[in-house]
């Protein structure tokens, strides 16, 4: 491999992950040994042998954590065969594959990915419409009900405070009205697409046929299952 790599320089176990390119890999590692190395390493030696850069993805949880690896990465192949590569949070794995499938939800293509002051303003209104203004309810409050209730998989109209539910409910209203998700949106929709839509499916499973995913420790059932309709056999993971 180019960029100074040699298979040397890894130990006997590192070496069998990396040089493993077919069939399932699991890594199980402290922190500092070396386990998002290997799984860099692995990804450039499926490109070295011939694997094009277009069907391999490798997933991590922060966009710090995506953006080192693709440099490492690029860094042992070059640009012109690491530039190709997907190398992502779950978050903006799910983002690319609703922007091609998210017809198939009943959405409209251009469809817009409501955070920030947007989300909160939007809040804000729903508070003051539904009367919550009066008890002084907080936008902050609402969206961690929320967020913790999508993240759980629980339908908004579960919510256990009736003020919260009523502004929750009314907040997923307006968003469909306009053709937006939201952040956790994302992640229920990708699922949702990838589970119900067998041609949405095999198109996935066919763009991206290595799949890696780095600190497999802190994967959540909702990305478990993601993960599991983009793979039709077991896939590489990495974890503490």
């Amino acid at each position: 491999m180019s960029g100074g790599f040699s298979i040397e320089s890894l130990n006997s176990a590192q070496r069998e992950a990396v040089l493993t390119l077919d069939g399932p890999v699991l890594i199980l590692a402290g922190a500092g040994t070396g386990k998002t190395r290997t799984v860099t390493c692995r990804m450039a030696a499926l490109l070295e042998n011939g694997v094009a850069a277009e069907n391999v993805l490798a997933v991590t949880f922060t966009n710090k954590s995506a953006a080192e690896m693709a440099e490492r990465v690029v860094g042992m192949v070059g640009k012109k065969r690491g530039k190709a590569l997907t190398v992502c949070t779950f978050h903006s794995l799910c983002l690319k594959i609703l922007k091609r499938d998210i017809e198939s939800l009943g959405y409209g293509k251009k469809f817009a990915v409501m955070a920030g002051g947007d989300q909160v303003g939007m809040i804000r209104q729903l508070i003051v419409r539904k009367g919550g203004a009066k008890l002084n309810v907080k936008p902050g409050e609402v969206m961690s009900a929320i967020s913790k209730a999508k993240n759980a998989e629980k339908p908004l109209s579960e919510i256990e405070d009736s003020l919260f539910r009523e502004i929750a409910v009314a907040y997923q209203n307006e968003l469909r009205a306009q053709n937006a998700v939201d952040f956790d949106d994302l992640l229920l929709l990708g699922e949702k697409v990838l589970r119900e839509h067998e041609e949405v499916r095999e198109y996935w499973r066919d763009r991206f046929r290595y799949v890696t995913v780095d600190e497999f420790q802190d994967t959540n059932g909702l990305q478990m299952r993601l993960l599991q309709q983009l793979v039709a056999e077991p896939f590489m993971c990495g974890g503490g």
